[in-house]
């Protein structure tokens, strides 16, 4: 099986909950895709005289886990008008659509995405592909196609289900074909014509009949929601992990303090997924012409109910969004950055966000998101230390997947 040695003096470890600047020689030894064993420099020599082992020194460099970028839509398009040419998209089309996103992702130091919401089901053989090596790629969870009510939000991409029994056959029929977890519509939204997203799409009985059949065949449940009556009832269906929770009412923001305490005790996790829409000025990043008072508005709110909500003990991960209208593949440093500078984590926490927090509430801890022994030879390697500045995520040095230099 191939070996490499990676050799640094720069390392960042985010085990065990903490993130550490380790900067003392150290090794990483590779064997084929997984992490032999990472330890003092000085405890390799006998790889270090084995010309049979290929050699990567960073240099100067700093070497961290892959990162993970826990909320985007690989078949969208990150046009001015996503919507439209996703609903013009071919199934070929919007499987090289995805392919290209998921490699950009790569490129730029990703090496998990998780995708809330395709068209088609063409992004579970993007996955599988990508798991069986035939090209390469960044591990996908997938959820394939949100569950949304008939000409709801997402309807353009998602599967229509309005009764009872409606949304739990479609659960069955998305695990039948092999998704990740399940994504609910609980809320409407900005991005869909006609949509509002202060109206709420589900009962708390129909949430709670989606969670149940979901949990008890293991599955997580997401779900997308803005609203406070949303909210409320998503928490008390037994969802596991709540996208945007903006708390959002008609004038702005309606924090919520016991429902964020509900969602501590429940142990919910929030990805607010906060990209480059919530930088940009509103007239660039509205999602529908008519909503840009109200998108200028919203990208406040947003970073203040996201800050009270971590404030308050919340585990918060890192997500783009990635996909949406003017919101590229290859920005997470920016969401990082915003996280830190608008949303007020502490470094450590950005961090952790992207990596083994975010690995542990999608329940793949045990693979990826630290460098250690046993888990998947998944490393970035940046010119900079991003724990200065995240924005330094961008000079990207080389990407490791698996095992294998991203060419």
């Amino acid at each position: 099986m191939e070996k490499k040695l990676i050799i640094t003096k720069n390392l960042i470890s985010c085990a065990e909950g903490h993130v550490r600047l380790e900067q003392c020689p150290t090794g990483i030894l590779i064997c084929g895709e997984h992490i032999e064993n990472k330890a003092p420099l000085q405890e390799f020599q006998k790889e270090l005289e084995d010309s049979g082992i290929e050699k990567i020194d960073a240099g100067e460099g700093y070497v961290l886990p892959g990162l993970i970028d826990g909320h985007l839509h690989l078949s969208f398009s990150a046009s001015s008008q996503p919507v439209t040419e996703l609903i013009n998209d071919t199934p070929s089309q919007i499987l090289l659509r995805e392919t290209a996103a998921a490699q950009m992702e790569l490129k730029s130091g990703v090496t998990t995405v998780r995708d809330c919401g395709a068209r088609g089901m063409s992004i579970l053989e993007l996955r599988d592909f990508i798991r069986e090596g035939v090209i390469q790629g960044p591990d996908i969870i997938a959820c394939g196609m949100p569950i949304t009510i008939t000409g709801g939000h997402c309807n353009f991409c998602g599967l229509e289900a309005d009764s009872k029994e409606e949304v739990v056959k479609a659960v069955r029929s998305l695990l039948k074909s092999g998704v990740d977890y399940i994504k609910v519509m609980v809320s409407g939204g900005n991005m869909t014509p006609g949509s509002n997203s202060m109206i709420d799409q589900y009962e708390e009985e129909t949430l709670a009949a989606i969670v149940k059949e979901a949990h008890e065949r293991g599955k997580k449940v997401a779900g997308h929601v803005h609203s406070v009556a949303g909210i409320r009832r998503a928490i008390q269906a037994g969802f596991d992990i709540l996208e945007h929770c903006s708390f959002k009412d008609g004038d702005g923001e309606d924090y919520r303090e016991e429902l964020v305490e509900e969602m501590k005790k429940k142990n919910i996790a929030v990805n607010p997924a906060v990209g480059k829409a919530y930088i940009l000025p509103a007239e660039e990043a509205a999602p529908q012409p008519d909503k840009v008072a109200m998108w200028a508005g919203f990208q406040k709110s947003r970073f203040s109910t996201t800050e009270r909500m971590y404030q308050a003990g919340i585990p918060v991960f890192a997500g783009t969004d990635a996909g949406c209208k003017n919101t590229k593949f290859d920005e997470l440093y920016l969401t990082l950055d915003m996280m830190e500078k608008k949303i007020h984590l502490s470094k450590e926490d950005v961090l952790l966000s992207a990596t083994s927090l975010a690995a542990d509430i999608l329940g793949v801890g045990d693979k990826v998101g630290t460098i250690e022994s046993g888990k998947q030879a998944d490393i970035l390697i940046v010119k900079e230390n991003p724990l200065e500045s995240f924005l330094n995520l961008k000079d990207v040095v080389m990407v490791i997947k698996r095992g294998k230099k991203v060419e």
